[in-house]
């Protein structure tokens, strides 16, 4: 058994590509069977060595790996760029053959007419076309280069392609390989064509919905893993109500034939959910190097010793409020040795007397405090709300705002603590008036 994809180089790997990959990696790995990666660039003019690399890097980034196809074998190739003589020369040898003909320069496969064409799908199940409804079609143009149709279907016969599963969309273009197939005496695969993917608006998943590649979704702090598990279920599920799996499970349960027929929904809130899920599952160490490695990005530099030490204390409950790795900078930002801002908006809405009264207050606690530690701050800020008759959201907000520089932060007494004393003294100061 050997399936295959063969995504064009004409732009960034797209979820969509991608899950047409992931599908036909599972059945072949469910199978013992081979997956193969090819190149499909007869697009020249828009085909780039960027984009290439781009899908190549998708693929590894996802964990789907090929067991023949591009990169495998230096003695074979596996871009269509490199067998245009290969291609016509079969649409001259169909020529001869009287099995197709020349047009205006270009080359043109012979239909016959009132024949059925039948295969049986693998998710459509029984599928008939009648020739009638299909003209005669160009294979060859009048520059030599191949169409889709004679080169995937030629490259198929040559690397000797079992199945053949790609999305709906060309299944209009079935019957014609089919014919191409039989006119040069070669067996004829099995097929599957997969549902397309939507938007959550109902429509196809296009430019509307955002950047829907699979390099924007990495940018964006997605995990890989959580990517994999969220492709599995769009069209499939492995039973059981599962929803998060680990890859040895999808493998085990993945069959082409219980992939359904209607589009799936793409949605990326379901999608960050995941990726939550998964983020809260990683080990301590695991999540620290993603962390600091996420921080240091953005940041454009490396993390100081100091610094890590203040993020350390605080990763553990950030972990458990992250949607994506992205987050996590917006959460510690106020730990870093960078210039820090507090957001007048939102300090304007908080400020007031009794919350000047209450910082003071605390200022002061802080400054005796021998033993900075969670239970002394947390103790000590709640004895203060008492003293003033304060309600903890108006006391506690402020001092969020004053310490982080935002109301949206980590739990505030680990904010605090992690931030250190010295630091949370001379903060406080700042927003205290006529201190």
């Amino acid at each position: 058994m050997k399936l295959r994809i063969a995504p064009s180089p004409t732009g960034e790997l797209h979820i969509g590509n991608a899950r047409t990959a992931l599908f036909n990696w599972l059945y072949a790995r469910k199978h013992d069977g081979k997956f193969l990666l090819r190149i499909d660039d007869t697009d020249v003019e828009r085909s780039t060595p960027e984009f290439q690399q781009n899908i190549i890097e998708g693929l590894e980034w996802l964990g789907i790996d090929w067991d023949e196809g591009f990169d495998k074998d230096s003695s074979i190739s596996y871009k269509q760029s490199d067998r245009f003589e290969r291609y016509e020369k079969i649409a001259q040898d169909l020529v001869e053959e009287g099995l197709a003909y020349e047009d205006d320069g270009a080359i043109r496969f012979k239909v016959k007419g009132d024949q059925n064409i039948y295969f049986e799908d693998y998710i459509r199940g029984d599928m008939n076309f009648n020739t009638n409804d299909i003209e005669d079609f160009v294979i060859l143009r009048s520059d030599k280069t191949p169409t889709y149709h004679l080169a995937s279907t030629v490259d198929d016969i040559d690397y000797e392609i079992s199945i053949i599963a790609r999305g709906e969309d060309i299944l209009s273009s079935t019957p014609k390989h089919i014919m191409i197939m039989k006119a040069l005496d070669a067996k004829v695969p099995d097929f599957c064509h997969l549902p397309l993917l939507f938007g959550p608006d109902g429509k196809k998943l296009s430019k509307r919905h955002g950047d829907t590649s699979v390099s924007s979704f990495k940018n964006q702090g997605i995990l890989a893993n959580a990517m994999f598990n969220y492709m599995s279920i769009l069209g499939w599920s492995p039973g059981d109500d599962l929803e998060i799996f680990e890859r040895d499970v999808a493998i085990e349960n993945f069959d082409l034939k219980n992939v359904l027929p209607n589009p799936a929904i793409f949605d990326t809130v379901k999608l960050l959910w995941m990726n939550g899920q998964y983020i809260r599952n990683l080990n301590k160490d695991e999540f620290s190097k993603k962390a600091t490695d996420n921080i240091s990005a953005s940041l454009g530099r490396e993390i100081f010793k100091e610094e890590l030490e203040r993020i350390n204390i605080i990763l553990p409950v950030v972990q458990e409020r992250l949607e994506t790795l992205n987050d996590i900078t917006d959460q510690i930002k106020f730990l870093l040795d960078e210039p820090f801002t507090v957001n007048t908006e939102e300090w304007n809405g908080v400020n007031s007397e009794n919350v000047q009264n209450y910082l003071k207050n605390i200022r002061e606690n802080f400054k005796l405090m021998e033993k900075f530690d969670l239970e002394n701050i947390e103790n000590m800020m709640r004895d203060e709300l008492k003293e003033l008759n304060m309600k903890p959201k108006e006391g506690f907000q402020a001092t969020r705002i004053a310490v982080t520089g935002t109301k949206i932060s980590p739990p505030l007494f680990e904010s605090i603590f992690a931030l250190g004393k010295p630091a949370t003294i001379a903060r406080l100061a700042e927003m205290i008036e006529n201190l």
